[in-house]
């Protein structure tokens, strides 16, 4: 199931950032208008993972636009959980990897180490045309969850 629901996720953001084109190429934020961005979307993202650690669902998905609420219900949260949580452990630190400019979003890579597993690539992307540039995308990659 969990790989459905990555899968998912993977699939709605991907028509999300392709539209009906090819998708726009990836632009590099840095100094200022990086240091900006993370500002606003570093609290979004400690949500995130705290709400992981937690098992606790609303603060996990408190920042997430209506899309990504869709792809994530609550009800699929426990098996997400118990996926990710059963082969990464729970989330202990992240860095800042690249923060892109993609079309009608802004995606953060980070590398984020987990209790048992570490680095573990994790990818969030934010809606820049809505007023609160929502979480738009997530996605996780690691040995450990491609089975290797």
């Amino acid at each position: 199931m969990i790989k459905h629901v990555l899968l998912s996720l993977g699939l709605l953001a991907g028509l999300l950032l392709t539209s009906c084109n090819a998708a726009p190429p990836a632009v590099t934020l840095t100094g200022s208008e990086r240091e900006a961005f993370l500002a606003y979307s570093e609290p979004m993202v400690d949500n995130l993972f705290q709400g992981m650690n937690a098992g606790d669902y609303d603060q996990f998905a408190r920042d997430f636009d209506t899309a990504m609420a869709k792809a994530m219900p609550a009800s699929s949260f426990d098996q997400f959980m118990a996926s990710i949580g059963s082969k990464l452990g729970r989330y202990e630190s992240r860095t800042v990897s690249t923060v892109e400019a993609v079309g009608d979003f802004t995606r953060v890579a980070y590398q984020a180490r987990f209790a048992n597993d570490d680095p573990v690539t994790v990818r969030i992307a934010f809606h820049k045309d809505t007023a609160d540039h929502l979480i738009s995308g997530l996605w996780f990659d690691s040995a450990k969850l491609r089975g290797q």
